[in-house]
């Protein structure tokens, strides 16, 4: 009887071997198994460029708004309505700042879904090295290539 080690819609590993959608590759045929992962370089290249785009953004707008502020003069009888449109400026400027933030950050957290690195698990067998599987997903390809370690240790 086989063991399973893994099986979803695509990967099933067992003590028999290992099919990928239709390619089925029997485990005394695999003669060696690593793993690569490519794109990384754009991935860091993306992640600094939003990140330091961002950063860039907001210490640009409390510049901006610190060079306004140094030009009105907060002396004389309309000080109070200096202070409360001050005030208000600050309210409504501080919800701009939210909103937009809002999104920069969403853009950060999708950044780590888009343009990561592809994890790849490739194997040589009599015929050849082929890559069986890739994927941008790394705690699925972790449980997959930790399965198939274990299938490859128990077939020994």
């Amino acid at each position: 009887m086989a063991t399973t080690y893994y099986r979803d819609n695509v990967v099933h590993i067992s003590s028999g071997g290992v099919r990928v959608a239709e390619s089925w590759y029997p485990l005394e045929t695999l003669t060696y198994i690593w793993h690569e992962r490519t794109g990384r370089l754009r991935h860091g290249a993306y992640m600094i460029g939003t990140r330091g785009g961002a950063v860039l953004l907001v210490i640009g707008l409390l510049a901006a708004a610190g060079f306004a502020a140094r030009r009105i003069d907060f002396g004389g009888e309309r000080r109070t309505m200096y202070i409360a449109g001050g005030i208000l400026a600050v309210i409504f400027i501080g919800g701009v700042v939210a909103f937009c933030l809002e999104g920069l950050l969403d853009l950060l957290d999708r950044a780590h879904d888009h343009g990561k690195g592809v994890h790849e698990i490739w194997v040589r067998t009599t015929n050849g090295d082929s890559m069986i599987y890739s994927t941008t997903d790394a705690p699925k390809f972790g449980q997959i290539y930790r399965a198939l370690q274990r299938a490859v240790e128990q077939a020994a």
